[in-house]
């Protein structure tokens, strides 16, 4: 026994015309015992493949009769031929009827140009919403899986392939790229040194701009190039501790005015208009040193603490081992653990010079010959020397991490670590095994940062709007001047 059910899908267009059309589904009495109780997955695609496809034809044609009305003599154009689209949205596949108009006669003499409407509102043979959610399951995901998903919950055909999704993604990440470019062309008015111009208020940390960057190294598949390249991972934010870190930005360049251009762009979403204190946090590395050099002043460059730290580290249980094992050494060398916490203690405070000094001088006694232990006193020594030389080569950019602490500001790039670990770390580096182009790893991480600055709907939703096609501004007659002739 079988029950069928009919459904009955009625729409009324603008001309008051009633759209009527009916699909069945049929369930069969011997599937409930198996545990088949109402619409499975497969019968919902079925229904609203149909109910897309009515929609779809119903406002494809409106849309094509629409815009056969020329808009200076509100006559109906003529007619070029007719095609067929196949239009991809995210409930099945649609075949339409494309007509193409030429262009009033009456209006445009002499001028024989045919355009198609529905290129306007469908350039990619699919809808922006399809779009969006391949681009932004593909940059989530792998190509592969992403494409088994859309697959698995959507009436998408089997040529929705991994191809198909990476090309969607990489295709939506070149939008949203020329979108910035164009954007950034407006922030480089902000490049040229201006002032704060703000009243100093004693506590307020959101009058600080901060920009927290750090490189993620990424595995090339191009064979004559390095095996790694890099891409500069950054976000944007105002205020201290504890409060929101504003906006991500990913550049594959590392040329000094592509990431100032990327910096003010993002700093532009969180109320930096040109005015206003920047700092910059980074670990020192010579690619991100270019930024504060190239940023609006005033801005300061921060060293990370944390590398600052992390350096001082090892060489701290060396020398607290030193001081437990109680052997020859610790008598040469008492107050070597209180030297190093002193040399801590003054990079924290921002005394770089005495620091710089109280360093040299214990190098000068760990160069002198120890006897035993000289592994440890080896060790010790080569960190030492790195310390050294990173602390001499960001001399400018230590400043006193306590003051700011206490203030409620930022010390280190935890921001940045996390943006590096959430948006290139666990899409192309963890437990990833894939290899990527320059190219198309910018193009994913557009699409990736759009996603988590919760604005790539709104840019692929920019209006579709557009003027006459194919039409010169010059040759286009204004309506007075076509009355009169």
């Amino acid at each position: 026994m079988a029950v069928e059910w009919t459904i009955t899908i009625e729409g009324k267009n603008e001309f008051g015309d009633v759209c009527r059309r009916e699909m069945s589904i049929t369930k069969s009495w011997e599937s409930l015992f198996d545990g088949d109780i109402g619409f499975s997955i497969d019968d919902g695609k079925k229904i609203m493949t149909a109910l897309q496809s009515a929609v779809v034809d119903h406002e494809a044609e409106t849309y094509c009769l629409f815009r056969r009305v020329c808009p200076d003599c509100h006559t109906f154009r003529p007619v070029k031929d007719y095609t067929t689209r196949r239009i991809r949205t995210v409930f099945g596949t649609v075949k339409v009827r494309n007509p193409r108009w030429m262009l009033c006669r009456d209006c445009y003499p002499g001028m024989d140009v045919a355009f198609a409407p529905l290129m306007v509102i469908c350039p990619d043979r699919a809808t922006p919403e399809l779009m969006e959610l391949t681009a932004r399951l593909g940059s989530m995901m792998p190509y592969r899986q992403a494409a088994k998903v859309l697959a698995e919950f959507l009436p998408i055909e089997p040529t929705e392939s991994y191809a198909t999704v990476r090309k969607r993604t990489i295709r939506v990440g070149e939008r949203l790229d020329d979108q910035i470019m164009r954007e950034t062309w407006q922030a480089r008015a902000q490049a040229d040194d201006r002032h704060q111009l703000e009243m100093q208020l004693p506590g307020d940390r959101r009058k600080e701009f901060v920009i927290s960057i750090d490189t993620a190294h990424v595995r090339s598949s191009e064979r004559n190039s390095a095996r790694n390249f890099e891409l500069v991972v950054a976000r944007c934010g105002r205020g201290g501790r504890g409060e929101p870190g504003g906006r991500y930005f990913v550049s594959s360049s590392t040329a000094q005015h592509a990431i100032r251009d990327r910096a003010l762009h993002a700093l532009e979403g969180v109320g930096y208009g040109g005015f206003g204190d920047v700092t910059v946090i980074s670990d020192g590395a010579e690619i991100l040193k270019r930024l504060p050099r190239a940023m609006p002043k005033p801005t300061t460059h921060i060293i990370d603490w944390f590398h600052i730290a992390m350096k001082i580290q090892p060489m701290q249980q060396i020398a607290d081992h030193i001081v437990r094992s109680r052997s020859g050494l610790f008598e040469r060398l008492p107050t070597i653990d209180r030297d190093i916490k002193a040399v801590k203690w003054r990079l924290w405070h921002g005394r770089v010079d005495r620091a710089i000094r109280d360093l040299e001088s214990l190098l000068a006694r760990l160069n002198q010959p120890q006897g035993e232990a000289e592994f440890s006193i080896a060790r010790l020594r080569n960190l030492g020397v790195q310390l050294l030389s990173y602390v001499r080569s960001n001399r400018s950019a230590i400043v006193n991490y306590g003051k700011r602490y206490r203030a409620g500001l930022r010390v280190a790039t935890t921001l940045a670590e996390s943006a590096v670990n959430s948006l290139v770390g666990k899409r192309m580096v963890k437990k990833q095994q894939m290899r990527w182009s320059l190219h198309g790893a910018h193009m994913l991480m557009q699409v990736r940062t759009a996603e988590i600055n919760g604005e790539l709907r709104d840019r692929l939703r920019a209006p579709f709007r557009q003027p006459e096609p194919s039409v010169p501004p010059i040759f286009k007659p204004k309506p007075p001047l076509l009355r009169a002739a």
